[in-house]
């Protein structure tokens, strides 16, 4: 498990560098980009990570949320 957290760490932090490198990049040939291009770019990589983690933890048995009570496997169903 603690090999999943850190490629989920590497990958996170590549998308995150990506995502420098191409507004870097843009903005060195000249290229300067509105405010919302770069809103609308950073929504999209953020949607990439969270497929990425998603894809990695699925299926490991990490709990992701807590399972909700429920009441049937109580001993109230037995009968006497």
């Amino acid at each position: 498990m603690v090999e999943r957290i850190i490629y989920a760490l590497i990958y996170i932090c590549g998308i995150a560098l990506a995502y420098y490198l191409i507004i870097w990049v843009l903005g060195a040939i000249g290229l300067a980009l509105p405010h919302m291009v770069m809103v609308i770019l950073g929504v999209v990589l953020v949607l990439v990570a969270i497929l990425v983690l998603w894809r990695l933890f699925a299926g490991s048995g990490v709990r992701l949320w807590p399972e909700p009570c429920t009441k049937s496997g109580s001993s109230a169903s037995s009968s006497a």
